[in-house]
């Protein structure tokens, strides 16, 4: 990397007044002067306060994070904290990943994937730790380099691990020209090395599961089923999910102002603790004005999934299936990226008539190679899925809306997938799918019989070993979001539904090879439930042996002339055939026990 090619260098959505200044943070550094360095900005919100400097422990990064799914939002280096100077040469990589550009890219890295390497990183400088090393630099020395590999040899890490470890150590080495870094130049393939030293057993990449079909089937089925039912009451359902907040609002206040008033001391004694919120919100559902199942029966009287007793412990059960359901619903039909399921708002689906067939569509954002707009072709429940949706969280996103003062507040406001499962919390997006999809396994039934195994292992030819660990007969489905996309592909190709360029369309790939590989199984699944026709077989050899005979017969008795060293030698049979060439039935019988042969 060249010097002259550092530059402050932030995404396209980050407003101008969220760019810190360009510092001289080798300058400050290697001068010393610590406290100018903490104070340096790292991160500033959009409205223009600092949210981190770089003498935090803790980097919140959440107002560049671009992805609404981010599960990441901060770089954490408390790892490091008993060691200063270990600290605070990681805390210089990150910056340079932050706010350095280098020629090898022609986009600034996102956000997300620079949480990713700092997390990667720290594996190496746990080696420093342990080893009393001063510096990452060190382990370009080869005495050391050997020792490093025989350390995370050690760790019996997956090949995939460790190759983002060691690709995070090689970013790391672009920068150290730059830290003006002493080290011996080094060339590796963290793939090729990640390899020789994982676990045996974890040599190949593991591949995210197909669904087996029996399995998807009963998914598919409760998730369709709950969407269908909750379209054609959606507007109560929102109104029920509105009714029952307003409800704990009233209640809240009423206990507000009891201890405004003074009748109730003894509730703010622990303000602003998690016991505080906690009584808070006990004794606000003691004033509730109306009963929640009051508000239920009243609002759902005709909704054929309510139950006779359906109370607040149902409703907030009931509201997490259909959210998980309109969300099943969205990722299975469609192949999107949880990513992209994210930009999904109550605008998003819109169908369009060609040569007088109706197509559905979902309109939205896709990341790969920058942020842009895109459309996927979606099956027609996706219309109420989006639609259900977008009633239960109607009052959601205008509340967020009302306090919503730049674009992107206003943006992340419109998002479809918001929850306020804790009546006393703000309204938020939800963050991560792997417990509600996990619930959802449950109570759809999807429980791995022998067949589903046997069927997933055959499905599923690069991923043996991750089978064995996460798929356990007479156990729920484990269910994750990216499995939607997986089994798409594979299931439109097993069933010849589209090939791969249709899938890498579909998809937003930038290669064939990816959606290659996410068809993995496909077609070699065809052959597991056919079955040889017998009768027909037996025809089709009948009528080949019949022609190859009569071939044969019109040589041995024709007259025409044959011509190569096999039709010389035919001919000269003519005259004098011998017996087993003189009756049809008999050059039948050899041509049928593969005497003679046309080859």
């Amino acid at each position: 990397m060249k010097k002259d090619t550092l530059k402050i260098y932030l995404p396209d959505s980050v407003n101008e007044n969220q760019c810190p200044e360009a510092c001289d943070v080798i300058f400050l550094h290697r001068r010393q002067c610590w406290g100018e360095l903490n104070d340096i900005p790292i991160c500033i919100d959009n409205k223009g306060n600092v949210v981190a400097r770089f003498g935090d422990i803790i980097w919140n990064l959440e107002p560049l994070v671009v992805t609404k799914n981010a599960t990441h939002r901060q770089i954490n280096f408390s790892v490091l904290k008993s060691h200063p100077s270990l600290l605070y040469e990681m805390k210089l990589i990150c910056y340079g990943w932050l706010f350095t550009k280098n020629m090898q890219y022609s986009l600034p890295t996102k956000i997300s994937t620079i949480i990713g390497r700092a997390s990667g990183l720290k594996m190496s400088y746990k080696y420093l730790m342990s080893n009393s090393l001063d510096s990452i630099s060190r382990i370009c020395e080869p005495e050391i380099w050997g020792k490093y590999l025989n350390f995370l040899e050690e760790q019996k890490k997956s090949a995939g691990t460790l190759v983002h470890i060691l690709c995070s150590l090689q970013q790391a080495y672009l920068l150290f020209p730059w830290m003006g870094l002493d080290y011996r130049e080094i060339k590796f393939s963290p793939t090729n090395l990640s390899k020789k030293i994982c676990r045996d057993e974890a040599i190949e990449r593991a591949q995210t599961l197909a669904i087996p079909e029996d399995i998807a089937d009963k998914l598919l089925h409760f998730a369709v089923n709950l969407v269908d039912t909750a379209w054609q009451y959606r507007e109560q359902l929102g109104e029920t999910e509105r009714r029952i907040q307003e409800n704990y609002k009233l209640g809240e206040q009423a206990v507000q102002n009891k201890i405004i008033s003074g009748q109730w001391k003894w509730l703010t004694t622990e303000e602003g603790t998690p016991a505080f919120r906690h009584h808070f919100a006990k004794e606000a559902a003691r004033f509730f004005p109306f009963n929640p199942a009051e508000i239920i029966s009243e609002l759902l009287t005709d909704y054929p999934d309510r139950p006779t007793d359906a109370n607040g412990s149902w409703w907030h059960l009931q509201r997490g299936n259909l959210t998980s359901a309109c969300f099943v619903c969205c990722a299975a039909f469609s192949g999107m990226r949880e990513s992209e399921l994210y930009e999904l708002t109550s605008e998003s689906y819109y169908n369009a008539v060609y040569s007088g067939r109706t197509f559905h569509f979902l309109k939205g954002k896709t990341h790969k190679m920058g942020e842009r707009h895109t459309e996927w072709v979606v099956a027609p429940i996706v219309q109420k899925a989006v639609e259900v949706m977008s009633a239960l969280t109607k009052h959601l996103r205008e509340y967020l809306l009302q306090d919503a003062s730049t674009a992107r507040d206003k943006e992340l406001a419109q998002c479809l997938w918001l929850s306020q499962g804790q009546r006393s919390t703000q309204p938020k997006r939800i963050s991560c799918w792997a417990l509600r999809l996990t619930n959802f396994s449950k109570y759809s039934g999807a429980i791995v019989s022998e067949k589903d195994y046997a069927e997933c292992l055959r499905s599923n030819p690069n991923s043996q070993e991750k089978i064995k660990n996460h798929v356990h007969i007479g156990k729920h489905w484990a269910l994750s979001p990216h499995q939607f996309r997986r089994t798409l592909a594979f299931f439109t190709i097993k069933n010849r539904l589209g090939n791969a360029i249709a899938i890498k369309q579909q998809f937003k790939h930038l290669y064939l090879q990816m959606s290659e590989w996410y068809c993995e199984g496909g077609i070699p699944s065809r052959l597991d439930e056919v079955e040889a026709d017998k009768e027909l077989q037996k025809m089709i050899d009948t009528v080949s042996n019949e022609q190859i005979t009569q071939k044969y017969w019109s040589w041995f008795h024709g007259t025409e002339t044959l011509s190569g060293s096999h039709g010389k030698d035919i001919l000269k049979l003519r005259d004098d055939l011998p017996i087993m060439f003189r009756s049809w039935e008999k050059l039948y019988k050899l041509v049928k026990d593969k005497r003679i042969t046309l080859h």
